[in-house]
């Protein structure tokens, strides 16, 4: 199964000390052998981003849990800033494939800033090396 296949994918970052922060988000096709998805609060992934930027990625099912049939694949990760248009394009099929599912994201989102916790959306684009 392509991961962009999937309902969700599981990544993991790694930090400093070796580490694992594993998280499950929707996913797209971005190009070949490269994914993304949109997340509602950037911050956290720009941290994790700025120890390395090695993942590794595994595809999951609708619930988040990683499909023990498919492969663990090393990825690179980045945050791609809103005026790139990559930005765009992968929030916009994010929307496309998830529906109303990311439409609640977003209100949940604009709904924890106004009680004052401040987070800029993102668009995390992952390649894929092995």
């Amino acid at each position: 199964m392509k991961l962009s296949d999937a309902d969700r994918i599981v990544v993991t970052t790694f930090d400093a000390a070796g580490a694992q922060t594993v998280s499950s988000e929707w996913v797209v096709e971005v190009d070949h052998d490269t994914v993304g998805f949109w997340t509602p609060h950037a911050a956290p992934w720009a941290e994790r981003f700025a120890l390395t930027d090695v993942v590794t990625l595994q595809a999951a099912g609708r619930g988040g849990k990683a499909l023990r049939e498919e492969p663990v694949l090393e990825g690179r990760g980045h945050l791609v800033a809103e005026d790139a248009p990559e930005f765009a394009a992968v929030k916009s099929a994010i929307h496309a494939k998830y529906g109303a599912g990311a439409k609640l994201a977003g209100l949940v989102d604009k709904a924890w800033e106004l009680g004052g916790t401040a987070s800029p959306e993102g668009v995390v684009v992952l390649h894929i090396v092995g």
